[in-house]
């Protein structure tokens, strides 16, 4: 049996007009669609605000109501439905309890989970009403199981597999909440913002399906980011190497945990702008190619290199190891990790590091904590033999060739640590040369 797993994110969930582009995309589909769900747009940020502050959870409660209520007329009286109301109950109660027991993260992913959960009310309704079999699913309903901690949450396919193929047996379209499920416990656990799409990708998994669609307010993935000011080009296909490090990398159209449920399978994955004719992005198997295609840039900044050294730790595995767990312990990830004779070499993020550097020092460990920096990588394939032939590119530009550090590649990137004050020259130098912007036309 073929499936279809449409995620609609929450830019793609403004306006009315949205909601129409999504009956739409769901009534063209083949039969057997399934619909992920994240939370509409900019309610999951209230949500994080009013965790560390709801003067009136009464207020802030009207407020999701009338966001909801607004978005459009035909779906209007949801609000009102007893379904609905009970979760605006238990989300006013559960911001109440967030304010006289702070840092608990039990009632933190249960408010968290209430954007997804609305959301999916109304967008089944509205289903309903453009005259698609639609029914709204929880992931209790599912049984969808997070496992892990942290940075490290993820989907148990195995655990959750059996609830979706129930529902899937109903033969109505299963419009689904993303991003959150229930942990070993049983109590609501969210994974990393973004995780709508490792729902996606987990469901697309569990049922074979076709392919899964991300839907976008943007025409795909691009080659350089828009933060960085430069106008990049759509990337038509990438790799599911190319797009794991993308995502690993710092691209946030993407999540991290999407790529590799399908990739083990072979389900194509595509990223298309909800509103519009573009084609967006297809990711699928990786391409062998002998030279080498640099296909994005990406860049993580602030980050700093921190030099670590134990005068306890004789084998460097064990001292790997107990740097490792200090990291983990605070949730801190280490873009790049290398181990030398009596010292460990770290880059971490600039906002991160005070908390598990003071952790070091009190195991014992002398931490050297250099200048802020930016680690910034190419991404492609045919890499395998280039990395000198990079090296030798970024030497020859004199003016910053001696604040440069390269960074072991793998496999589909490349990295270098650059002084801050060069990190736009760096940028526009590289888009130029591997042609990932739009070309200046002159009159």
């Amino acid at each position: 049996m073929s499936f279809i797993v449409h995620k609609f994110g929450g830019s793609c969930l403004k306006s009315e007009s949205d909601l129409v582009r999504i009956a739409e995309i769901v009534n063209d589909s083949p039969p057997r669609v399934v619909v992920v769900i994240s939370a509409f747009y900019g309610v999951t940020n209230m949500l994080l605000e009013a965790i560390d502050e709801c003067e009136s959870s009464a207020a802030f409660v009207s407020e999701i109501r009338a966001i909801h209520r607004n978005i459009s007329l035909s779906t209007a009286a949801v609000v009102e439905t007893e379904e609905f109301v009970q979760l605006l109950t238990r989300l006013q109660y559960d911001l109440k309890s967030s304010q006289s027991s702070h840092d608990d993260l039990k009632v933190e992913h249960r408010i968290l989970a209430y954007g997804e959960k609305l959301a999916t009310l109304v967008v089944a309704e509205y289903l309903r009403r453009a005259g698609a079999r639609a029914e709204a699913v929880s992931a209790e309903d599912i049984g969808i199981v997070i496992i892990g901690e942290g940075r490290q949450r993820r989907i148990d396919l195995a655990a959750t597999s059996p609830g979706l193929l129930n529902v899937i047996k109903k033969k109505v379209i299963p419009v689904i909440t993303g991003w959150y499920g229930s942990n070993e416990v049983g109590e609501v656990a969210v994974l990393e913002r973004g995780g709508s799409d490792v729902t996606a990708a987990a469901i697309a998994k569990i049922l074979q399906a076709n392919k899964v669609v991300l839907w976008k307010d943007v025409e795909g993935v691009l080659s350089v980011p828009p933060r960085l000011g430069l106008k990049g080009l759509r990337i038509p296909y990438l790799g599911y190497s190319e797009a794991s490090e993308l995502a690993r990398l710092g691209s946030t159209i993407l999540h991290p945990q999407c790529i590799e449920p399908v990739a083990k399978v072979g389900i194509p994955i595509e990223l298309r702008p909800l509103h519009g004719s573009g084609n967006g992005t297809v990711i699928g198997p990786d391409l062998q190619l002998e030279q080498p295609q640099v296909k994005a840039i990406v860049c993580a900044y602030p980050v700093r290199m921190v030099t670590i050294r134990s005068p306890i730790h004789r084998r460097a595995s064990s001292f790997t190891l107990e740097v490792l767990k200090i990291l983990e312990r605070h949730d801190v990830e280490a873009w790049y990790l290398h181990a030398l004779p009596g010292s460990i070499e770290l880059i971490i993020d600039d906002d991160g590091f005070t908390r598990p550097m003071d952790d070091m020092e009190r195991s014992g460990f002398h931490a050297e904590v250099g200048e802020v920096s930016a680690v910034i990588s190419v991404i492609g394939s045919g890499f395998a033999n280039w990395s000198d032939g990079f090296k030798q590119l970024m030497l020859e530009q004199e003016r910053w060739k001696e604040g440069l550090k390269f960074i072991n590649g793998e496999g589909h990137s490349l990295h270098v640590l650059a002084d801050k004050n060069e990190l736009d020259e760096i940028i526009e130098f590289l888009s130029h040369t591997f042609g990932l912007i739009e070309s200046e036309i002159h009159n």
